[in-house]
């Protein structure tokens, strides 16, 4: 069977058939097999049926990736985006989202949901994300009766299960179609420079038992320059190097550049002419870094990580795309979805830090980044280079990592504040056979009243309690608070509270997105240093009312309570609310992609409460606040619609 002039492979094939019958689909298969083509598929059958697809994805550079992709596939007018900074054809026919887009519409009981027939949710194993996996279960629970589910997945052990749990949820069956083959095979090595290519045994050998021995060894962390010699040497390029942290991607970068020189001359001249064009598009002349970037990129070579300024890190999509970008340091969200292929893959290291300590990665997390490696139809073999210390690598972490079945996908469902005051307003106490539906209550026995749950019930019930002490529910009627938090979804209690404390009215229009930044921000080791605000008035009145707010949800004994507001980016975002440039924003010491987020965070909110707040006043403030920050670099739909 053909489409789209390639020959389908088996699971393709009953993929295709399972649309064909109208039925909701979950796909498991390795990185890299043709799941896209599959959604693609859905996206057809829709519009043949006359109705809309949704397309949702857990990232927005990977939503942004399928914008334009679908864009080619379909037609600019076929194809929107909404992703909370970005709005462009919202009534489309096929229509990209952030996961946490869909769930709000389904919380607004939107009735842009009425003629979808498909909703596709790719890397649907995101829903073990412990911090935004919940968006996942909410959708899958909430959504409406008439929508079928196209579900794309790596291979995990409780697929099944997973289909079993949303088949009882949405009252329907979900057809698990499981592919185990890759198109293109991979080959696993450890290496060391001084002892080359190393088995698992080879490693038991060296292994020490001592952990103070180990931790002399750790410290002596092997260079890339040897590894990177070698895939050179043996042709294996283009290639991803996966670092765990952005300061080593920059310094490998860095390192390799003096000696790299990748790229012929015709290339070379690629690179000028794209760069040229795409800088002048963005209009980020004057970003510092730029003359150092474009030697890297003009020897080959790039590092990609959430901390350098977005433009910067489309640029590198695009030249890594058009296989101008020889050699990329990454970061481990490069593998998440984004469809980047190379013929290797290296990691510097198969431990990482989770904030705490260093951990040995998980096997799905391993082989959702080894899976880059091996390009269809153009690679036999795709190669997997891990940089190991034997000395102080734990051969049964390596057995596990390379054989290991890949871990299933965990519950995270955690019922938010805009979640029960929806859900609660509307249902009453009914609501709880909605909050019972998780997959880990399923788990217990279906939807059961299992002792795990009964302690997330009263989490949901001294949430209710607080809500209505603070005046945010009447009973189970929404007050006017109430009813603008749960339009907000998002930092909404607190938005909410500021707002009905008038503490909007106290700033300035160019203080009002520190306020709203310091609701979003969380404090990272990065920017412990930044530079303290010098003509900002750090006493807000509005920090003593998040306070308040956070003490009377620790008398209702609220598990994870709300934030304290945290002003440590104010510098920055009162210079940029300021009208300050791209260049004077380098001097702050904060990675301009954190700040960029922060104030793209700031501008989603800042949306969302002019189009909610009763205040016209008020609103017009919100309004004439987004005016100043979403500018320049910051304004995302600007670069989305970049060529």
């Amino acid at each position: 069977m053909k489409y789209q002039d390639l020959e389908l492979d088996p699971f393709q094939i009953a993929s295709v058939e399972a649309i064909d019958r109208g039925e909701s689909v979950i796909v498991a298969a390795p990185t890299g097999c043709g799941k896209t083509l599959i959604a693609e598929y859905a996206v057809e059958e829709s519009v043949r049926q006359g109705k809309r697809a949704v397309y949702t994805a857990p990232i927005k550079a990977l939503s942004n990736q399928k914008f334009r992709d679908f864009r080619k596939r379909f037609g600019d007018e076929a194809v929107g985006i909404q992703t909370g900074d970005v709005t462009i054809n919202q009534d489309a026919q096929l229509l990209i989202m952030t996961t946490e887009i869909f769930r709000n519409l389904i919380l607004e009981n939107s009735g842009r949901l009425n003629d979808i027939y498909y909703v596709i949710f790719d890397e649907i194993h995101y829903l073990d994300d412990p911090e935004r996996g919940t968006v996942w279960e909410e959708s899958i629970i909430l959504a409406p009766p008439g929508i079928r589910f196209m579900c794309l997945s790596a291979t995990v052990p409780n697929i099944h299960e997973l289909a079993r749990w949303m088949g009882a949820v949405r009252n329907t069956t979900f057809t698990v179609i499981e592919e185990t083959h890759r198109p293109v095979p991979l080959k696993h090595s450890f290496y060391h420079p001084k002892f080359g290519f190393i088995s698992i045994k080879g490693i038991a050998r060296k292994f020490k038992n001592s952990p103070e021995v180990r931790k002399r060894f750790m410290r002596r962390k092997p260079s890339s320059r040897k590894i990177i010699q070698l895939i050179i040497r043996e042709g294996h390029l283009p290639a991803l190097y996966f670092c765990f942290n952005r300061r080593a991607c920059e310094r490998n970068a860095e390192m390799h550049m003096q000696h790299l020189d990748l790229l012929n001359e015709d290339e070379k001249m690629q690179v000028r002419r794209l760069v040229d064009e795409l800088v002048y598009q963005y209009g980020i002349e004057g970003y510092d870094r730029l003359n150092f970037l474009r030697q890297l990129w003009e020897a080959g070579c790039a590092y990609h990580h959430a901390g350098i300024l977005p433009a910067a890190k489309e640029i590198v999509e695009r030249l890594f795309t058009l296989g101008l970008i020889k050699l990329l340091f990454c970061t481990e969200t490069f593998a998440l979805g984004v469809n980047m292929p190379a013929s290797a893959v290296i990691f510097d290291e198969l431990e990482k830090f989770d904030g705490v300590q260093f951990n040995y990665l998980m096997t799905r997390e391993y082989n959702q980044m080894a899976g880059r490696a091996g390009r269809r139809g153009m690679d036999d073999v795709g190669y997997v280079y891990s940089q190991v210390i034997p000395e102080a690598t734990d051969p049964r972490q390596m057995e596990r990592i390379l054989y290991g079945a890949n871990e299933r996908i965990n519950s995270r469902f955690f019922a938010s504040y805009s979640t029960i005051l929806s859900l609660y307003s509307q249902f009453g106490d009914d609501a709880f056979d909605i909050f019972r539906k998780s997959l880990h209550n399923f788990r217990k026995g279906t939807f059961a009243m299992s002792k795990a749950y009964q302690k997330e019930e009263e989490q949901i019930r001294s949430r209710i309690k607080f809500l209505q002490g603070c005046g945010f529910l009447d009973g189970k009627e929404l007050t006017p608070k109430g009813k603008l938090a749960a339009a907000v979804s998002g930092y909404e209690i607190q938005a909410a509270e500021l707002y009905y404390a008038r503490d909007f009215e106290e700033v300035s229009v160019a203080q009002l997105p520190v306020v709203l930044a310091a609701l979003i921000t969380e404090e990272a080791r990065s920017r412990k240093n930044a530079p303290p605000v010098s003509n900002v008035a750090l006493k807000f009145d509005a920090e003593k009312t998040i306070h308040k707010l956070r003490q009377k949800e620790l008398k209702y004994n609220i598990a994870n309570p709300i934030r304290e507001m945290d002003f440590s980016m104010s510098a920055p975002v009162f210079a940029w609310a300021s009208g300050c440039d791209l260049k004077q924003l380098a001097g702050f010491g904060v990675p301009e992609g954190d700040l960029i987020r922060i104030l793209r965070m700031t501008i989603q909110l800042l949306r969302t409460l002019r189009d909610r707040i009763p205040d016209p006043e008020i609103s017009d403030k919100m309004h004439s606040a987004l005016e100043l920050i979403n500018r320049d670099v910051v304004d995302a739909q600007a670069q989305l619609e970049v060529g």
